[in-house]
């Protein structure tokens, strides 16, 4: 959602993302178009008692200021709802999605601000729908507070999705897949945003709770043996060339993973209702052992899999900068330096 009494600024793009107990700020050049090095990124520690006056003084400190400023809003501070899309113009779309959404949201409509965008692109199909985004007004207040105390007044509040759309479209367009539906799995703490796209747009999303051993199965089973990439297409049955049980050093609850069976399903789900659009790639967002993990989720789910570089898409990121927690927190916030504004509701 953006601002619309904002003029935009056009040196340079700040996201920042206001958690509990920190914030995570990434700037870069304003630009749509990656590669896009990130001038300065790094994480604001607010402290057991979230002193927001002290976290004040350190943004303003960092001299930020002068650019389009992007609010991405933590996981818990908002709800994304999918409806079918009312027969109704287009200006009144969002006044119709909030009384069809008012008995699914978890606190009432007076606390949230709504927005609304089409689910897919825009091919004429028999049924069309909606993405119904719904945010805290405490946390958009908060966070908008903060960024007007120190310089930073909010042009845009995004949500990870789309952020997350726009960095695995960056990475399919590298990869001569923009017009291929392409799937992603963002890893934030302990939870995963799944997200599948095709021709830059949002078509489906989960949010999934991570399979922490999964990381310990991909570094055991990659070491013993490296995996030579699939080609597209290629046929797979699942277990292959992995060994358990006696001597292979796996416990047997590592043989199923909630997560992996939970990603079958919603593949499962895009085949049955995209048939047209079959998955060519699945994108890993995460912080550490990338390679290791895609090659263990290739092996599982059959579908070609590959992690994404950060720094191939945004030179300059790296964990040595400024450490591996500052990399991981600012990890998901990329994707929004990529935002564009092209598309109409």
């Amino acid at each position: 959602m953006r601002w619309p009494w904002r003029t935009r600024r056009s040196n340079s793009r700040v996201v920042l993302q206001l958690g509990r107990q920190q914030l995570a700020y990434v700037q870069a050049p304003n630009s749509a178009i990656a590669p896009l090095a990130p001038t300065r990124w790094g994480v604001l520690d607010l402290g057991q008692q979230g002193d927001e006056a002290q976290l004040q003084q350190q943004l303003a400190g960092l001299g930020l200021a002068g650019g389009e400023v992007l609010a991405l809003l933590d996981a818990d501070a908002y709800q994304i709802l999918k409806i079918d899309t009312p027969n109704l113009p287009q200006d009144e779309l969002k006044a119709a999605a909030r009384w069809q959404i008012k008995d699914l949201l978890e606190v009432p409509l007076d606390e949230l601000t709504l927005d609304v965008m089409h689910v897919g692109d825009d091919q004429p199909r028999a049924l069309k729908q909606l993405f119904v985004v719904a945010g805290s007004n405490r946390a958009i207040e908060r966070v908008s507070r903060l960024g007007a105390a120190t310089g930073l007044p909010l042009d845009v509040v995004d949500i990870a999705e789309t952020a997350l759309r726009n960095l695995q479209t960056a990475a399919a367009a590298a990869e001569d897949l923009a017009k291929r539906a392409t799937a992603a799995l963002l890893l934030q703490g302990g939870h995963c945003l799944f997200t599948i796209c095709a021709h830059g747009e949002l078509f489906y999303t989960r949010r999934l709770d991570w399979d922490a051993r999964l990381l310990k199965r991909a570094t055991q089973t990659t070491a013993a043996k490296a995996d030579a990439p699939a080609p597209l297409g290629y046929e797979y049955m699942p277990g292959d060339d992995l060994a358990y049980g006696a001597g292979s050093g796996l416990d047997a609850e590592l043989e199923s993973s909630p997560l992996v069976l939970e990603l079958q399903r919603s593949i499962d789900v895009w085949e049955r209702s995209w048939p047209d659009l079959p998955l060519a790639r699945l994108y890993l967002v995460v912080p550490e052992h990338g390679q290791e993990l895609a090659s263990l989720l290739q092996r599982e789910l059959g579908l070609r899999t590959s992690a994404i570089d950060p720094a191939g898409l945004f030179p300059g990121f790296e964990p040595a900068t400024h450490g591996p927690e500052a990399y991981a927190a600012c990890l998901p916030l990329l994707g929004a330096l990529l935002r564009q504004d092209e598309r109409a509701l």
